[in-house]
């Protein structure tokens, strides 16, 4: 469909524009963005496409159908900088990309799904004729003031839903793209499958009757309320062990490993340790090859429920109406009454509300999503 004309700006895009996709990180925000970037190509189905995205979630949409280039910020060099001297690399290497980006001008379009210090910061350097945003207060620390047009707060939604209201400004009127797999490398797959071995050695769920639950019990240091007690973990992988006879594999990275690893000893035979997953395409191989996903609001159960792995997600400090994963087989159990609110959240610490979870609960929902 043609683009409309936007709000108090009295000309529509051309059908062959150039558009600039802003959301940086996290992988959960990202995977909330595809339905949009999917429906954004739908309104300028001739337009260039391109995704400003830091270089630890770059390989998402990078093989993600309509995008035409993916642009890096080079997040990682910053944030491993010790010391001055390296400090100073690592500020050279971002003004440089900022001095690129603007090089790259100018833009027809931006669209600023991310709404924060950092996409504001891209903002100021980007030359465009028209940036596209969020008002506050879904724009934070200041971003709204850096775009042309701002699109209203619709208030407690769902972050994708949230985020194809930027879309629907350019005049998008049809329903929300469904979530969808889409291809990935070859080579991750064929990795994957010779690390799983000979119980898993097909792209199918359930080979030679050994089934596979993914288990995602890390928290970053930025959701350390979002964690579930080890205890719990551990009586969950053994109780669906019992009932089931499943092989349950537990998530990890690099960052994590040695405590991964220390949970896997303590559960004494009931799980395993996942194949490694040193790329988005290795994990999204891994958990597309999962009979469940089990974890709590993070980015790996996102993207595993977007691609249609069956999912059962947890929810305690987070609000579920707001950030719920999308997916055609997904389960919440949440520490909320129906309906409520969460109260302002403590990320410097597991929250009470995580507790209020049973292992019951999360077993049940497990061997239903089992059990088809």
């Amino acid at each position: 469909m043609a683009a409309s004309p936007l709000p108090d700006e009295g000309a529509s895009l051309r059908p062959d524009a150039r558009v600039l996709v802003l959301r940086l990180s996290a992988l959960g925000d990202l995977v909330f963005a595809l339905p949009a970037v999917h429906a954004l190509r739908h309104v300028l189905p001739q337009a260039r496409i391109e995704w400003l995205v830091e270089d630890r979630c770059a390989s998402l949409p990078r093989s993600y159908p309509g995008v035409d280039e993916v642009l890096v910020f080079p997040r990682a060099e910053w944030k491993n900088a010790r010391g001055l001297r390296a400090r100073a690399r690592a500020l050279g290497v971002c003004a440089d990309h900022l001095v690129q980006l603007r090089k790259r001008g100018p833009y027809d379009l931006v669209l600023d799904f991310q709404g924060n210090l950092k996409s504001a910061l891209h903002l100021l350097f980007l030359h465009a004729h028209l940036k596209l945003g969020f008002d506050k207060p879904a724009a934070r620390e200041g971003a709204q003031r850096f775009v042309g047009v701002r699109v209203p707060d619709p208030g407690r939604v769902h972050r994708s839903a949230r985020d194809m209201q930027l879309v629907r400004a350019l005049g998008y009127d049809g329903p929300a793209p469904q979530p969808m797999p889409w291809p990935i490398l070859p080579e991750a797959e064929r990795e994957v499958d010779l690390r799983l071995g000979h119980f898993l050695s097909t792209p199918a769920r359930s080979v030679e009757g050994a089934t596979v639950v993914l288990l995602h019990t890390e928290v970053t240091a930025y959701g350390r309320d979002k964690a579930w007690p080890e205890p719990r973990w551990l009586e969950l992988a053994h109780g669906v062990v019992e009932a089931t006879r499943a092989r349950v594999l537990l998530l990890w990275d690099r960052e994590n490993r040695a405590r991964v690893l220390e949970r896997v000893e303590r559960s004494l035979g009931a799980c395993g340790l996942a194949p490694p997953t040193p790329t988005l395409d290795h994990l999204m191989a891994l958990t597309d090859r999962a009979a469940v996903i089990v974890g709590t609001d993070s980015g790996p159960v996102h993207l595993a429920a977007f691609r249609g792995t069956p999912t059962v997600c947890l929810f305690g400090p987070t609000d579920p109406v707001r950030y719920a994963p999308l997916g055609p087989q997904v389960t919440v159990v949440s520490a909320l009454p129906e309906g409520e609110e969460p109260p302002p959240r403590d990320r410097s610490r597991p929250s009470p509300w995580m507790e209020r979870i049973s292992t019951e609960a999360v077993a049940r929902a497990v061997l239903a999503q089992l059990r088809g």
